[in-house]
């Protein structure tokens, strides 16, 4: 079997909560609690962040990670996509080392509060399933998409769910369940981001979640806070 590579997208700044990337929670600064997942997680071989900011590139290493470059400024804005990131370190690690590692695990920092079990379940599973391109983490959704719409410049609605009649009127309870993706951990295929250019190929799987810890907001990044003060993490 191939490496499993856990990358950690983490570029500075953010316009919510003011370079939260590195703001303490409870004592370590939030992209350190990743890392420490990530190195903790045995089925993970290698743990890389990928960063725009020096500062960012120094506190990972004092935590364990490996900083084999600094993102390019492209890639560090507030619409550079994933996939992109991605890439970028895959070439670097192909062309400079000659790296070709299977799997790749996203961490992202935004989420301080995860269980290594998860991790190695969905690692677990993408080696046990090799015709999945990529395992996300999903969780139950609150609001219902059968029965939400678009609306145009004329206020006229049209359903966003169309493959069951007047789902709209329906009772909840007799529709399908849906699930959301939390973005707390994601294990893809390297070779689905570099020759299919996605960061989720055609064959996805979901591994259910009941908590989310994702920091986006003040209101969030507080909550999780008392949650690692309560639990000890």
């Amino acid at each position: 079997m191939g490496e499993v590579l856990a990358i950690i997208p983490a570029r500075s700044g953010s316009k919510s909560v003011k370079d939260k990337n590195i703001r303490l929670i409870n004592g370590k600064p939030m992209i350190a609690y990743s890392i420490i997942h990530a190195l903790q997680a045995e089925c993970i071989d290698r743990v890389i962040v990928s960063t725009d900011s020096s500062q960012y590139a120094e506190i990972a290493r004092e935590y364990g990670a490996e900083i084999p470059f600094l993102r390019p400024a492209e890639y560090a804005t507030d619409t550079a996509l994933d996939i992109d990131v991605f890439r970028h370190a895959l070439k670097y690690l192909e062309e400079k080392e000659g790296y070709h590692p299977e799997l790749i695990v996203q961490l992202r920092p935004t989420y301080p509060v995860r269980r290594i079990s998860d991790i190695e379940n969905m690692v677990r599973y993408m080696k046990d399933n090799p015709d999945t391109d990529s395992m996300r983490c999903i969780a139950p959704a609150k609001e219902i998409a059968y029965k939400m719409w678009f609306k145009d410049s004329n206020n006229l609605l049209t359903p966003v769910m169309t493959d069951i009649p007047e789902c709209y009127n329906m009772p909840r309870q007799q529709l399908p369940k849906i699930y959301y993706q939390n973005a707390c951990i994601d294990v893809i295929r390297a070779e689905v981001i570099l020759k299919q250019n996605s960061m989720s190929g055609k064959i996805i799987a979901g591994y259910e979640m009941d908590e989310n810890f994702d920091i986006d907001t003040e209101e969030e990044f507080l909550a999780a806070e008392k949650y690692i003060k309560e639990h000890g993490m």
